[in-house]
């Protein structure tokens, strides 16, 4: 199958994909299926403790109360990790893989617990058996869960790096000293979209893997209706004083700074 992954974006903004293949989601769902086990022979041990001690009513309300953690902490581990870090597990991270969805836009609470629930079915009969075979007959390696979210899951860096040259799915928080704000007396970050936020991200995170040509375009692509919208047309009219990378990390970091 092919690891490479097109992805066109509603802005005509072509993204590329490298597809996390079956070997290394298998080591990922590994490790995350290992910690979770451990912390739940933690909490049976302690909550066994506390039937003994609490008599037969009252402990089985606990013990009952106890198999509702276990499958909170199952489904919530998963969708609490996906959404506040960019789509990665513990064991994800750990792999250099991450959730993203078919747009190639992060994935949402929405997407995390739908893929989540299903992870039920994909366990079964035992340990991703039929998450397997979904896999296995997808061009794209992905599981039930996957499928029914509209999410699929790509490589991406292990560590984060500094934001120029980054080979990662995040861009590292940045600061720009005032003094080096060029279009910043313009700018207007209430006027980014969340979709345009997320298409600036991601082209940050991988600029530094782009041809110098392609960079170029596609900064381009991504900054001009942004800036049209902004007004600033009329410094468009002589291209050669915009540096539309220049203007996306300035956004970002604006637009950032605006929400935080």
């Amino acid at each position: 199958m092919n690891e490479q992954l097109s992805i066109e974006t509603p802005e005509q903004i072509d993204l590329s994909f490298q597809k996390a293949g079956i070997g290394s989601r298998f080591y990922a769902a590994l490790i995350d299926t290992g910690l979770l086990t451990l912390l739940a022979f933690i909490g049976y041990y302690v909550n066994r403790n506390f039937v003994r001690e609490l008599g037969d009513t009252l402990g089985n309300w606990l013990g009952a109360l106890g198999g509702i953690i276990v499958f909170a902490l199952f489904w919530g581990y998963y969708m609490v990790f996906e959404v506040t870090t960019n789509g990665q597990s513990l064991g994800k991270r750990a792999l250099g893989l991450r959730v993203i969805k078919e747009g190639g836009y992060p994935i949402g609470f929405a997407d995390s617990a739908i893929r989540n629930l299903v992870r039920l079915v994909d366990f079964l009969p035992f340990f991703y058996g039929a998450g397997l075979l979904a896999m296995l007959i997808n061009k794209d390696w992905r599981r039930l869960g996957d499928l029914a979210a509209g999410t699929l899951v790509v490589k991406t860096a292990r560590t984060d790096q500094k934001l120029t040259g980054t080979r990662s799915g995040t861009v590292p928080s940045v600061n720009i000293p005032q003094q080096a704000l060029t279009y910043a007396a313009w700018i207007q970050p209430a006027l980014v979209t969340e979709t345009e936020f997320d298409v600036i991200r991601e082209y940050l995170a991988r600029r530094g893997m782009l041809h110098k040509l392609r960079r170029s375009e596609l900064a381009r692509t991504i900054a001009t209706p942004i800036i049209e919208k902004m007004g600033g047309s009329e410094i468009m009219k002589n291209s050669n004083l915009v540096s539309y990378d220049k203007f996306l990390e300035e956004v970002y970091v604006l637009k950032t700074s605006e929400t935080s």
